[in-house]
């Protein structure tokens, strides 16, 4: 087990902003953009995604997310990130978020996800975050927080099993919503 900083295992990338991009950009229908309005805590909410044409992300090329990169919101809610997965590989970092791809191959990064959900790292995030008025995270503040690493055979394991676990959370979800509907329909 070891313990390092999340600057010495990934790179921290900024979003396109000012000059680089501007919302006159979006577009009805191309590749979706993850903006802090679709991260949730551990997750994305496809929920009013935006979305940019291919010329504009091929200019912002260094903003296409990979499977495993992980991306955080600057503003407001910054203890937020959502893990990026197969079905969202392509898509674009949104200019408030900061993506976090990882650079040793020792990480799995389902682990750190799930790590950087832990109350522990939330409190640290936001009390490092910066302003009076919103709550904002920079790559300085993410790129010190302390992240323990078992061996990644272990890191692994523990995510899929976590992973197993959300997966019943969810399904249960759903059935005591079919079933909360089912019994206000009888009443």
């Amino acid at each position: 087990m070891r313990i390092v900083k999340l600057r010495d295992i990934s790179d921290l990338k900024t979003g396109p902003f000012g000059t680089q991009f501007s919302a006159s950009e979006y577009v009805s229908n191309g590749i979706p953009v993850i903006n802090v309005k679709n991260i949730g805590y551990g997750s994305i909410s496809a929920a009013g995604l935006d979305y940019v044409g291919e010329n504009t992300l091929e200019r912002l090329s260094e903003h296409k997310l990979k499977a495993g990169d992980i991306v955080f919101g600057r503003k407001g809610s910054v203890d937020r990130h959502c893990l990026i997965c197969r079905e969202q590989e392509g898509w674009m970092q949104g200019s408030d978020c900061i993506r976090v791809r990882f650079i040793d191959d020792s990480v799995y990064p389902e682990f750190v996800s799930y790590f950087l959900l832990t109350n522990a790292v939330k409190i640290k995030i936001n009390n490092s975050a910066v302003g009076s008025t919103m709550a904002s995270l920079n790559t300085g503040i993410l790129g010190d927080i302390d992240i323990t690493l078992p061996e990644y055979t272990e890191q692994k394991r523990i995510a899929l099993i976590l992973g197993e676990i959300d997966k019943k959370i969810s399904k249960n979800n759903m059935v005591n919503d079919y079933l909360y509907y089912q019994s206000s329909m009888v009443a």
